[in-house]
């Protein structure tokens, strides 16, 4: 707690320095994905088959190694490669599963293929029978590889199952094409896509480029809510009523456009979530803050702090759109949260970055390369590990307070672009604190790296902290 105190006390002091001087929606962030691969066999042969039927689809159940369930006999594309079948990305939060159900169906429901649960008579034929642990991570893609036996000539019982009942979506309800605004045209994306049925999640995919089919047992006359989320890409959402909007595209896809906005997750775990920004007077901004909460605001005399209440702890995708071009400060997040998943994408003028929230989470890299007028970095007491401020010629002043993660390596590279910058620009009077939060200097930077600071401090009339000389 001291600790957090310190942190806030320091952070003050520097904003003050910069400031003078010049419907619920689910939280995306965080999110993998798993993809099954299929190995067929025979329950009497052990002969590998070589096909499915057509318009074959996978049904799976999935839980938390907690007992919480999180796909309930969810229908998932396949596809065919080569001779082996794979299925498309499931969207799952970083964790560790089981998978309880796999079922194999053709188009019209009937199961031709499944996976048997420990215990049944035909667990034996299969090397690992359900339940079947896996792990996912963080924007990662998890393979899972699953035999099934043909269910022909089989009881349910055997395989452990009470029934093979399918219930089959019939057609997709509607296409779907994701796109990202572009200096030239709208460009095909990725994205994650939820339907939203009064609160409860009935849909949720995270699907691939291109025009996509919107498949869920959903009823015509019911209104949804359609979230779409992209990293660097301000959240969309639409209310419809299912039967208008199929009648509205009559078969043609529903085309959305995605604009550029600053991205983050807000970790949230404490009485409320805060950050700050400094722009031009009256520019106004729209923040999605992925509860299903949108605010819109203007900062009258170019300073703002916007803070919000989560309904209750979790990790929640924010995009902050509007005038983004005119946004030289921010400042994620100090004490009242932290932040992960950082995208500064649609920040080309940016000019001062701070983050750190002195707890064991939040984001462990940056990505800089697209804020080229950067001129002050700030991390304190904060997880991040990995930048590069190559592509920042302009910084004059880094503050590195407490981040003791920040490997020696990484601080003499950073070190030494900021000397190359320094001389090659003859930035003068900057200053770079490196006091650690555990040590008396993080890193610590080699023998050859003090040497570059020392020759900023005598000859450019830095001030470096500690003192290298």
């Amino acid at each position: 707690m001291k600790k957090i105190f310190r942190i806030l006390g320091i952070l003050v002091l520097s904003l003050l320095w910069q400031h003078c001087s010049d419907d619920q929606a689910p939280a995306r962030p965080g999110e993998g994905n798993v993809r099954f691969a299929l190995r067929t066999k025979s329950a009497t042969t052990g002969r590998t088959a070589t096909s499915l039927p057509e318009g074959a689809s996978l049904y799976v159940s999935i839980r938390r190694v907690s007992g919480d369930e999180v796909y309930s006999l969810e229908p998932v594309r396949l596809l065919k490669l080569g001779d082996e079948y794979i299925s498309e990305p499931l969207a799952l939060p970083g964790g560790n599963y089981e998978l309880t159900d796999f079922l194999v169906a053709d188009g019209d429901g009937n199961v031709v293929y499944a996976t048997p649960k420990e215990g049944s008579a035909l667990a034996s034929w299969v090397d690992d029978p359900l339940p079947q642990a896996f792990a996912v991570s963080d924007d990662g893609i998890a393979q899972v590889d699953v035999q099934v036996l043909p269910t022909d000539a089989q009881l349910p019982e055997q395989f452990g199952y009470v029934t093979f009942k399918i219930d089959v979506v019939p057609f997709p309800y509607f296409q779907l094409a994701v796109f990202r605004a572009d200096s030239t045209a709208p460009v095909f994306t990725p994205a994650y896509v939820y339907l939203l049925l009064e609160g409860d999640t009935v849909y949720h995919r995270h699907l691939p480029a291109g025009n996509q089919p919107i498949r869920f047992p959903g009823n015509p006359e019911a209104t949804y809510t359609l979230v779409i989320q992209s990293n660097a890409l301000a959240t969309y959402q639409r209310t419809f009523v299912l039967q208008d909007l199929v009648a509205e595209l009559n078969g043609a896809p529903l085309q959305v456009v995605l604009q550029p906005a600053l991205t983050f997750t807000a970790l949230y775990r404490f009485d409320f979530f805060q950050f700050w920004t400094e722009s031009m007077p009256g520019s106004s901004f729209t923040i999605d803050w992925g509860d299903g909460t949108v605010g819109e605001y203007t900062a009258d005399n170019g300073y703002i702090e916007f803070h919000h209440i989560y309904p209750g702890s979790g990790d929640y995708h924010v995009s902050v759109s509007g005038d983004l071009d005119v946004l030289w400060r921010l400042g994620l997040v100090f004490g009242f949260g932290a932040s992960d998943q950082i995208f500064l994408n649609a920040l080309p003028n940016l000019r001062s970055l701070g983050t750190g929230s002195g707890y064991d989470f939040g984001a462990d890299s940056l990505d800089l390369s697209h804020n080229p007028k950067l001129e002050v970095l700030s991390l304190f007491y904060s997880n991040v590990r990995y930048f590069d401020i190559s592509n920042n010629p302009q910084i004059i002043g880094l503050e590195l307070i407490g981040s003791d993660d920040i490997s020696t390596a990484l601080l003499d590279q950073v070190i030494a672009d900021l000397h190359q910058h320094a001389f090659e620009l003859t930035l003068e009077q900057g200053y770079v604190n490196l006091e650690g939060g555990e040590s008396s200097i993080i890193g610590p930077p080699s023998s050859e790296a003090i040497e570059l600071l020392r020759d900023l401090k005598n000859n450019l009339g830095w001030n470096v902290l500690p003192d290298p000389n």
